[in-house]
């Protein structure tokens, strides 16, 4: 592809996203482009509020940033009013100055209007012209672009009918640990050495953790690995900004709703649930079986993971453990 193909490629691409994963998407552009600056999802969606917020901060510099991301047909332009809004949004947030990206263009009102607020604005081909440049969706190779296939895989839910991947089997056993992680995600820019550093955790458990907050559905893998053309970075999805939010307040009870929500939603906890439901029990060993009947892992495999997914499967309320001789798993729900 040439440029122009490209860019027609990341449009076609970004415009087949749900709103969230546009954000999210948005999120990246921003990151890749102010390495030094840090932005995130934010924890709450609220009209004309801020979607993404972040700061730019060096030693000549320390502006906080927030920005709206709206995915719009090109049909569907972007008003005055919506302006004043996000002005306002600005305003009760106390950013210093703020963004709205749009797929598809602003009106001339909206455009006086960001211009006399000093609000930047961002239309659909600015955009999708900035992605090709920074390579985000997009690889190089030589004087052509090709589709950056490991980079939209990441976005969407996952289509399990067969086997599960491997890597949707948490080996993380440590709510604790899975806390500290997410707030490192949350509060840098979310590589493994920021996590091992904020977080001081192993590079391994940076992984693993990162990994299970991801099956969870709180966190957004940016790059597919490491070692290709950039290093692998997380991000909070906005229900994983919203658990840290209430983890921070102390909202206990929101946040233990928003996490066994995310349990259940993991597939290998559900498929267990559901065959504990219609069999009422079953021993540990019985769930290892399970694990691998289930996934891609081998036996030896699923036991090394059988306890994290036990020790998952245990927080719902509506599963009991029995330790006697043999751990036994009892669905309980009334």
């Amino acid at each position: 592809m040439n440029a122009v193909a490209a860019t027609e490629y990341v449009e076609r691409q970004a415009m087949a996203l749900s709103a969230e994963e546009f954000e999210l998407l948005c999120e990246s552009v921003l990151t890749e482009s102010l390495p030094p600056a840090q932005f995130s999802v934010t924890a709450f969606r609220q009209d004309g509020g801020i979607d993404i917020d972040g700061r730019v901060s060096n030693p000549l510099l320390d502006v906080s940033l927030g920005v709206q991301a709206k995915r719009y047909d090109p049909s569907n332009t972007v008003g005055s009013p919506a302006i004043q809004r996000f002005q306002g949004a600005l305003a009760d947030t106390g950013c210093d100055t703020g963004t709205v990206i749009t797929t598809s263009s602003f009106t001339t009102p909206a455009a006086e209007s960001a211009e006399r607020a000093g609000i930047h604005l961002v239309d659909g081909p600015s955009l999708f012209e900035s992605m090709v440049d920074l390579r985000v969706g997009v690889r190089r190779q030589s004087a052509q672009f090709e589709p950056d296939d490991g980079f939209w895989s990441l976005f969407g839910e996952p289509d399990e009918v067969g086997a599960i991947p491997s890597k949707r089997i948490p080996l993380a056993n440590s709510f604790e640990t899975l806390d500290t992680v997410l707030s490192a995600i949350g509060d840098t820019r979310g590589t493994k050495d920021d996590i091992v550093a904020y977080a001081n955790v192993s590079a391994r458990h940076a992984d693993l953790y990162a990994i299970a907050g991801w099956i969870l559905g709180f966190v957004h893998q940016e790059w597919p690995d490491e070692g290709t053309h950039r290093q692998r970075r997380w991000s909070l999805t906005r229900s994983g900004a919203r658990y840290v939010a209430y983890r921070t307040a102390d909202l206990e009870d929101e946040a233990e709703s928003s996490l066994l929500g995310g349990i259940r939603n993991a597939e290998i906890i559900e498929r267990i649930c559901d065959s504990l439901a219609e069999l009422g029990s079953f021993g540990h060993s019985d769930l290892v079986d399970f694990i691998a009947s289930e996934s891609e892992l081998s036996r030896s495999s699923a036991k090394r993971r059988g306890s994290s997914v036990g020790v998952w499967l245990a927080r719902l309320p509506e599963v009991s453990v029995e330790n006697g001789r043999k751990k036994r798993y009892v669905w309980s729900e009334n």
